[in-house]
């Protein structure tokens, strides 16, 4: 069993569409997988509703989690945990929970001048970048690739691309995994 973190002081650079998408590419896998929902907001146990109610539910389970509830699932073999923004104590639970955090981040400045803290916070784990809404036409996602390896911060290899697919599958199954089935294999690996 292993649990992983999606951690980030900011809000909006991708925590729980990152959750979904690794929980459905564990899923395509055969990796029994269960999200923790550990956002007092409920993002991902609203997406799965609304992907029950339009008749495309999800094939794992989300459950809402607390800081004293965050533990690996036992039944299930990844247990994968979406958090807050912030420096909630839920972060704290969640941190210490996992075999591996991972920080999603665009790569807009503002962006990356908040991954320095969330790195703080999460110093004592096992810790790589997921850089996500990677617009390939642009050089700015290989300047923070470099600026970030230039500080020995571990990044995964495969970006998550700006996809407005991404966007619009809030509340169904992604079947499309849009590099998320890479980025897990990653993450697999470097836990295993």
């Amino acid at each position: 069993m292993s649990v992983i973190a999606i951690v980030h002081t900011k809000g909006g650079v991708g925590k729980t569409t990152s959750a979904i998408y690794l929980a459905a590419a564990a899923s395509h896998a055969g990796v029994s997988v269960t999200v923790l929902d550990a956002d007092p907001q409920g993002s991902a146990a609203d997406w799965a509703e609304a992907a029950q109610e339009s008749g495309s539910p999800l094939p794992f389970p989300v459950r809402p989690a607390s800081a004293r509830s965050l533990r690996a699932d036992p039944e299930s073999q990844l247990t994968i945990i979406d958090t807050p923004p912030g420096t909630a104590g839920a972060i704290d639970a969640a941190i210490e929970a996992a075999d591996l955090v991972i920080v999603p981040t665009g790569v807009s400045p503002l962006d990356v001048r908040r991954v320095w803290p969330t790195l703080e916070v999460t110093a004592l784990r096992p810790t790589a970048v997921l850089l996500t809404a990677v617009d390939l036409r642009t050089t700015l996602a290989t300047e923070v690739r470099e600026l970030l390896e230039a500080e020995d911060v571990p990044v995964i290899r495969t970006p998550v691309l700006r996809r407005e697919a991404l966007r619009k599958n809030y509340g169904s199954m992604p079947n499309t995994l849009h590099g998320y089935d890479d980025v897990l294999t990653e993450i697999l690996e470097a836990i295993s």
